[in-house]
């Protein structure tokens, strides 16, 4: 099932995720869990922890092809201060903040950490579900950091 796009920014579409695993990235995390875990995804903790060292790699690799010239210390400061705005960012431009479900009325969803969760579980969710997801994972945000 094809993630929408909501605004006219042309964008990479984001790599499609089946049913269930739509229903696993986009309920919070703190919402009551599933009676079973899906015997595929596991639950959004999982995908989470899977995705976020996946998610920071993709990321760091299409930064070290954009910026070749950076080393170091530069570049891991650069990668360090881009990154939630990258993270802002792309959950603002995809509208995947509007897709939530069972949020508690105490979080706020423009939260950075937030945020940070959705972007890495949906990340999970591609590793997960594909036989070449990570190569699928980098390829995507290699776009993402290339469309201005």
């Amino acid at each position: 099932m094809a993630i929408p796009m909501t605004m006219a920014v042309q964008r990479p579409q984001a790599p499609q995720l089946t049913d269930d695993a739509i229903l696993i990235v986009f309920v919070h995390y703190a919402a009551p869990p599933a009676v079973q875990q899906h015997p595929v995804f596991g639950d959004c903790h999982r995908l989470a922890v899977l995705g976020r060292p996946m998610l920071e790699a993709a990321y760091r690799d299409a930064m070290r092809r954009r910026f070749p010239n950076l080393h170091g210390n530069v570049f891991a400061q650069h990668v360090d201060a881009t990154f939630p705005n990258f993270v802002a960012r792309w959950v603002g431009e995809y509208g995947w903040r509007r897709w939530m479900r069972g949020v508690p009325p105490n979080v706020n969803l423009n939260d950075q950490q937030e945020m940070l969760r959705i972007l890495e579980t949906y990340a999970g969710a591609v590793v997960v579900q594909q036989s070449d997801g990570h190569a699928a994972l980098f390829a995507w945000i290699w776009e993402l950091v290339n469309t201005p």
